[in-house]
């Protein structure tokens, strides 16, 4: 084989190669081409005036009845922006409300605070996992230091009392307890079948 030969095998290897690649793809115009999702809109269907006075279409002038998707992005998000100076009364309202003294990182600030307080334990982990902290075990009590807090010397402390075993007489059935005991004792429903 010639050198001629190979080189031409090497660059068509190399540009088969490339063919797979998006980047290459893309370059080249082969890959798919999506539509911008936020900027496809309806088009807005003809309406012929009730005067039938139609206007003739002048060419690359935008339809009328059309509108700009960032214009009404814009009016969305809060409007156009201002062009009139705001009159006093609307300034002693910003003033009044300190809009002039806002924290310019507030977004930030409530953006953190989100993320501590998913960070903290939720129910479940509170009943699953609901021993203390390692750390602090607690302090245990002395039983001499709590007689003498309470006031109450040691031979005075009084002991639970002691309760004995005895027989247990049963007690005479009242006449709506011995008549429940008739009912319950019928088959019911099924003594009539």
């Amino acid at each position: 084989m010639s050198q001629v030969e190979r080189s031409v095998m090497v660059a068509g290897m190399f540009a088969l190669a490339l063919a797979g690649c998006t980047g290459m793809k893309e370059s080249l115009g082969a890959a798919k081409q999506a539509p911008d999702e936020t900027s496809v809109t309806a088009r807005a269907p003809l309406v012929v005036p009730a005067t039938f006075a139609l206007k003739s279409p002048q060419p690359g002038a935008p339809r009328p009845q059309d509108s700009d998707a960032a214009d009404q992005a814009q009016r969305v998000l809060g409007g156009a922006p201002k062009v009139a100076p705001a009159t006093q009364g609307e300034l002693a309202l910003l003033a009044a409300s300190g809009a002039a003294t806002s924290d310019p990182n507030i977004r930030q600030d409530l953006r953190q605070e989100v993320v501590r307080k998913s960070k903290r334990k939720t129910y479940a982990d509170t009943v699953l996992f609901w021993r203390g902290r390692k750390e602090d075990p607690g302090t245990p009590l002395d039983a001499s230091e709590e007689v003498e807090r309470m006031g109450t010397p040691a031979t005075q402390v009084q002991t639970a009392p002691v309760i004995e075993k005895g027989e247990v007489t049963p007690a005479e059935p009242t006449a709506q307890e011995k008549k429940n005991a008739d009912k319950e004792s019928s088959g019911g429903w099924f003594d009539w079948f």
